[in-house]
């Protein structure tokens, strides 16, 4: 949160989120490292931990599995599994999915985006969902895909624009929650400009950056290098489709 000073970053969480639970990412090269940035997510107020596997050299299912159990013994936080192969280069399988779910403290896996075919996507989930313990949730992740991910039976959506613009993020979940899949279908649909321009502009984070720089929520030019921001053509073209959509 922009209004945190740094100096002040163990007391952000509570500060900038009242009582709304916060998760943090957390992910390193190294156990120890792993471990380290947990406990500090536990200092700053954090209500869970979202862990991936980042890797250097390839891992092999019994490597991940021993990482994530390492972490569950650690800290008594939830921690939920982040499967995104295009960030760590790592491949869950459903069979690890289950092997990791077992452990004590897991609470959720957050899934790549589903099949587009709502049927493909139904069996997708019904695939994991009976490989796993009723108690972990799933959630879909890539915001394109989320209302189809709902409606296909995950639990949550992990979703990159709902810190920023929770409107429409909200709009969409409930309505899949309540049973109204084709107004969820819709609205997803409806914003499907937006998704695109995740696609066209190198990732959904610079489109949001460059959004919640337009709202005054973080700073200007808040992405963490060596990632840069969007031009100030880029950024037009973010704020000219997030406003001819209504939300902002």
């Amino acid at each position: 949160c922009s209004s945190c000073p740094a100096e002040g970053w163990n007391r952000a969480v509570p500060v900038c989120a009242g009582p709304t639970p916060v998760l943090i990412g957390v992910g390193d090269l190294r156990t120890s490292h792993v471990l380290t940035h947990v406990d500090n997510a536990q200092d700053a107020g954090a209500a869970g931990v979202l862990l991936a596997p980042v890797t250097y050299q390839p891992l092999s299912d019994d490597e991940v599995l021993r990482l994530f159990r390492t972490v569950t013994e650690h800290t008594d936080l939830p921690v939920i599994v982040y499967d995104n192969p295009g960030t760590t280069h790592f491949t869950f399988t459903t069979e690890l999915y289950a092997r990791i779910a077992e452990l004590p403290g897991i609470a959720s896996i957050k899934i790549p985006g589903v099949p587009a075919d709502p049927t493909a996507a139904r069996e997708h989930v019904a695939m994991i969902r009976a490989a796993i313990p009723e108690h972990v949730t799933i959630g879909v992740s890539g915001d394109a895909f989320a209302a189809t991910g709902l409606n296909a039976g995950c639990d949550a959506w992990y979703s990159v624009i709902g810190g920023t613009l929770p409107a429409p993020a909200l709009s969409i979940t409930r309505a899949a929650q309540a049973g109204r899949a084709q107004e969820a279908a819709v609205e997803s649909r409806r914003l499907a400009p937006l998704w695109e321009l995740f696609a066209e502009l190198g990732g959904s984070l610079r489109v949001t950056a460059a959004i919640a720089e337009h709202l005054g929520l973080v700073q200007p030019s808040c992405l963490p290098l060596p990632i840069q921001g969007l031009t100030d053509s880029q950024c037009g073209q973010v704020i000219d489709v997030v406003t001819g959509l209504d939300l902002v």
